[in-house]
């Protein structure tokens, strides 16, 4: 998830310092001038006059400076829709990452639960099949006081055994 996050970051940082000023073109630069219109904007190279009483003129697009601004605003805008745009539907992938993520926690609480009854479960038939057989045992075996108490010894030993095996287990700490 943090990967995520960090990739995306990462990539609208990209955009937006990829994001060029308005109507730059890589190695095109702005020079401003005073024409008989008033200021104006040559966005790419000036060659200034060769000679005296000659004009200069613009390698590129010559714009007024509200041209350049409205120009400017509506591709800042049409970047900014962009940009929305994206980081949009980067949030419903995280919301669908965060339901798939919240169903698999359920599955896998679920399939613990499931997994501790049939423990407990088995643990239970386990006690009453030892318990039946040694209650089954002949009466000749059990007249004997220290057979029969040495057999009392082994019962409990197993049954104990089987206690500690198939009791329930604590949940292990949930790391954060």
């Amino acid at each position: 998830m943090k990967t995520l996050i960090c990739i995306t970051a990462l990539w609208v940082v990209l955009f937006i310092a990829g994001a060029s000023p308005a109507l730059g073109q890589g190695g095109e630069g702005y020079t401003f001038i005073t024409s008989e219109k008033g200021p104006q904007i040559c966005v790419g190279t000036w060659i200034p006059p060769t000679g005296v009483g000659l004009a200069g003129y613009c390698d590129g697009q010559l714009f007024g400076m509200a041209q350049l601004s409205a120009i400017s605003a509506k591709q800042t805008v049409d970047r900014l829709d962009q940009l929305l745009v994206a980081l949009t539907s980067i949030d419903q992938k995280l919301a669908v990452s965060n339901d798939q993520i919240t169903l698999l926690i359920q599955a896998a609480v679920n399939t613990q639960t499931s997994i501790e009854q049939q423990v407990r479960q088995g643990g239970e038939l386990l006690r009453e099949v030892i318990n039946r057989r040694f209650d089954d045992l002949p009466k000749e075996i059990l007249a004997n006081d220290s057979f029969k108490e040495e057999l009392t010894k082994l019962k409990e030993d197993i049954l104990g055994e089987v206690e500690k095996q198939y009791s329930p287990r604590q949940p292990a700490p949930s790391r954060k």
